[in-house]
């Protein structure tokens, strides 16, 4: 009706939420909004004519997706155990911004904010409702490529906000350089996370077999993160 493709709405709609999360909303306002535009963008895709099935929560397909999903978390989870304890990567997990982070506020972000407000909304977004709107129109492999792309640059403003707090900003001593190395990292990196969890949602036909992996991996290295600095500290 207004001229404008769908997936041209989606990806204005996901931009704009980028901006909304890491600029103007604290936590935990920032989760539920994820959530929330995860249910909305994917009822508007609905409403452009993407079936249960190409947003991949059709109940059919779930048991596929639970079984590619445990697999897949299952090798991700041991890829961060490994990670965490070779000497080359460990230092990277000693992250002291969760130093400070009580048991409570930890159990909320692996309980609520890892699987629910980042995993499962994100997946709705991008392997969900925008992977959805670009293969109504495009071919598979350019709806992959789009979707992981802007799940790359996703990341950009998270990353600008995080540099400083990171273990990676030591590496670089200039810090803008160090910034700027690092935002095209983590777009790299989460463009090619993307592409995999696209992958698992298509061979699988299910949105789960994604959100379980991606889920992994968070919790997984955030539970490093805690151990390495638990440790540190405990050494010191």
């Amino acid at each position: 009706m207004t001229g404008v493709a769908p997936e041209v709405i989606g990806v204005t709609v996901l931009g704009l939420h980028n901006v909304a999360v890491h600029r103007l909303l604290p936590a935990p306002a920032d989760a539920a909004l994820n959530l929330a535009t995860a249910a909305g963008l994917t009822a508007f895709a609905a409403r452009d004519g993407c079936s249960r099935a190409d947003l991949g929560i059709d109940v059919a397909d779930a048991r596929s997706g639970l079984r590619l999903g445990l697999g897949s978390a299952a090798v991700a989870t041991g890829m961060v155990a490994v990670a965490a304890v070779l000497p080359a990567s460990r230092r990277f997990f000693d992250d002291p911004r969760v130093r400070d982070v009580g048991r409570g506020e930890a159990a909320y972000h692996l309980t609520v904010r890892i699987p629910l407000a980042t995993a499962l909304a994100e997946e709705l977004l991008f392997r969900g409702a925008l992977l959805a709107l670009f293969r109504r129109r495009r071919s598979e492999a350019t709806a992959v490529l789009w979707s992981s792309l802007l799940f790359g640059a996703w990341h950009v403003l998270p990353t600008i906000d995080d540099y400083e707090g990171n273990p990676v900003s030591d590496v670089i001593a200039d810090r803008s350089r160090g910034r700027r190395l690092a935002v095209l990292a983590t777009v790299l990196s989460t463009a090619g996370a993307g592409a995999v969890f696209a992958r698992l949602r298509l061979r699988s036909g299910s949105v789960l077999a994604a959100v379980l992996a991606h889920a992994a991996i968070n919790v997984s290295a955030y539970l490093a993160a805690r151990r390495a600095v638990n440790r540190n500290a405990g050494a010191g």
